[in-house]
């Protein structure tokens, strides 16, 4: 007949090995079922027919047949022909990627429990329907549906063992609202604890039957709890039965190898201290730690393995989505390894995803703290300019003062003069710091006079002559001194109300105002410019104040270069500017012959006094 000729094609080509051709013809239902609908054909075909649509992956079309055989009645090999059917698409179902072509995983598996048929199968295998079905519900959060699934799978196998305590592991994960074992963390907090330990007490009562998920899961709680000898045991258990053909638990047995050695850590057994570092080691291949949560088994690290601790850092995801705290928190973990590349490359990241100003002030004091650690002190400096432009903008002046007058923080980012310099200006911000100024600028003046060159002598003058207005008891003495040290160096003290003068002088001279030009400073100083107009304007030169580039030395540079050639009587460079700035500018003043000299700004009268004495010298030069 038609059917038996079909039916004997499919047979030949299958025996063949041409499973496209078989796959093409079940393409069509309609001749599909009318193999079917002959009870002698049925039999032979629906084996023939299965292997085919697993080939294929098509286990959609595949139920639909097992249904239409299962409800067109048939004799008792017709039966056992669908159960086993049955039975063999389960085994293909429990390990089913999804894809969108297809129905879901969960879809047939609704279908297949639905079937009139299903009811006729053994427990064990519907207990193992009912826990591929929960597993799939718990993947889409549906756990009210998983928690069902999971209870039916439960009522079925009183007398699987194993089975149990498998259907037990993902009941607990259901009632604690975590969709795999692989995705269970620790959480000390966790509200679902009691009632998950219930059913992870049930999963593991029975040691031999105990399934390595579940012992794993009841290790996680355990350790939660801080119970490390539970947890030891149960991931030694978790870790023995996990399956390593083919590397089918491989993120498992990688997740139970760090729980593992963390517990072993934490429970401070010296006799264990190799194997935990042996399994860590194995661990952070794949595993991605976070600091807060194991910072214990980390500082237990530092302790024992030095590398293998750089390594645990190393693990950590510092990528998209993480939190700045977590960043800092590794950041400053790198810097007590002493790693101060990875602590850097840290903060940046902080520094591009933090918005809080504290988080990004901390980030900044790691990356300078790294800096000085690489003895980058230019690098060092540009990230001091950022912390103190930061603070000043939030009127943080105290913070900014603890910053500074920690030396071995700002480390290489400033020597100790500039320290003094920054304190000077911090205290023209702040409020009552009259006298903490003055003390500093007599300390400046100190220092200064220690070099026993005149510049510097007469700018220590200047200085204490500023602080002697508001407290000339504390300044007599260095000012006697300064003035003895002036007249055995046949020198006076620079007078500033000779200022116009000299200018006059050198503009008669040049027959046009001097040309001077300022690099250096940042807003602080700013302020200072209409200072620097008006004295300017009273001693009659024409006078430019260029800020200083940090992000970009270049093109300050550049600035520079423009301004000598347009022509310049002076180049005067604040001590703020970077190398990359002052280097390249001395070097092109001095082509083109005009006199240059760096100065530490410790107050607009620094500025004046190096002004004054540029004037005299030029006068004299051009006198």
């Amino acid at each position: 007949s038609r059917r038996w000729y079909l039916f004997g094609r499919v047979r030949a080509h299958d025996r063949r090995g041409e499973r496209n051709w078989v796959a093409d013809l079940l393409q069509d239902q309609a001749q599909i079922m009318d193999l079917l609908a002959d009870p002698r054909i049925a039999g032979q075909f629906l084996p023939i027919a299965m292997r085919v649509l697993f080939w294929v992956g098509n286990l959609d079309l595949a139920v639909q047949v097992i249904g239409f055989l299962a409800s067109s009645g048939g004799d008792d090999d017709t039966a056992i022909l669908v159960d086993a059917a049955l039975s063999d698409l389960l085994t293909r179902l429990e390990n089913r990627v999804d894809e969108p072509e297809h129905e879901t995983t969960l879809s047939i598996l609704t279908k297949c429990v639905q079937l009139g048929c299903f009811e006729r199968l053994p427990e064990d295998v519907r207990a193992r329907y009912w826990r591929a079905h929960g597993r799939r519900t718990l993947e889409i959060s549906d756990f009210e549906n998983a928690t069902a699934s999971f209870t039916r799978a439960w009522e079925l196998s009183t007398d699987a063992q194993s089975m149990r305590s498998s259907v037990a592991g993902w009941m607990a994960l259901a009632v604690m609202r975590v969709h795999d074992f692989s995705e269970l963390g620790l959480d000390p907090k966790r509200p679902e604890r009691d009632e998950a330990l219930v059913w992870l007490e049930r999963a593991t009562e029975n040691e031999d039957a105990m399934v390595p998920e579940s012992a794993y899961a009841r290790g996680m709680l355990a350790y939660e709890q801080n119970d490390y000898e539970r947890a030891i045991r149960c991931f030694d258990a978790a870790n023995e039965r996990l399956r390593r053909v083919d590397g089918r638990d491989a993120v498992m047995i990688d997740r139970t190898s760090f729980f593992l050695a963390a517990a072993l850590l934490a429970s401070e057994a010296p006799e264990e201290v190799s194997r935990a570092l042996r399994l860590m080691d194995q661990a952070l291949e794949t595993v991605q730690p976070d600091l807060e949560t194991f910072y214990s088994v980390h500082e237990a690290l530092k302790a024992k393995d030095r590398k293998l601790a750089l390594r645990f850092l190393d693990a950590i995801d510092i990528g998209r989505g993480t939190a700045p705290d977590q960043l800092l928190f590794v950041a400053f973990e790198y810097l007590n390894l002493g790693e101060a590349e990875p602590a850097l490359q840290t903060s940046d990241r902080v520094l591009h995803v933090a918005v809080d100003l504290d988080q990004r002030i901390e980030a900044m004091r790691i990356a300078l703290t790294a800096r000085n650690m690489q003895g980058q002190r230019d690098e060092a400096r540009q990230v001091f300019e950022d912390i103190r432009d930061l603070l000043v903008q939030r009127g943080a002046f105290e913070d900014l003062e603890k910053l500074l007058k920690n030396e071995g923080f700002v480390g290489q980012a400033l020597d100790f003069l500039e320290i003094q310099c920054e304190l000077v200006a911090l205290y023209e911000l702040m409020e009552d710091r009259t006298y903490e100024k003055a003390a500093l600028q007599q300390s400046i003046a100190r220092t200064l006079r220690s070099r026993k060159e005149v510049s510097s002598l007469r700018e220590a003058h200047a200085l204490l002559r500023e602080a002697e207005v508001d407290f000339p008891d504390l300044v007599r003495d260095d000012l006697a001194a300064l003035e003895k040290l002036l007249r055995l160096n046949d020198a006076t003290p620079t007078q500033l109300d000779a200022g116009a003068k000299l200018v006059h002088e050198v503009a008669d001279v040049l027959g046009h105002k001097p040309r001077i030009l300022v690099v250096g400073g940042n807003e602080r100083q700013r302020r200072h410019h209409p200072r620097f107009e008006q004295l300017a304007a009273d001693w009659g030169f024409d006078g430019e104040w260029l800020m200083a580039n940090y992000s970009s030395p270049q093109k300050l540079v550049s600035a520079i270069a423009d301004r000598l050639k347009s022509g310049l009587e002076m180049l005067v460079l604040l001590h703020w500017n970077r190398h990359e700035t002052t280097e390249p500018a001395l070097e092109l003043a001095r082509k083109a012959g005009v006199p240059a000299r760096t100065v530490h700004y410790a107050g607009f009268t620094s500025l004046e006094v190096c002004l004054s004495e540029q004037f005299e010298r030029l006068a004299t030069a051009k006198c």
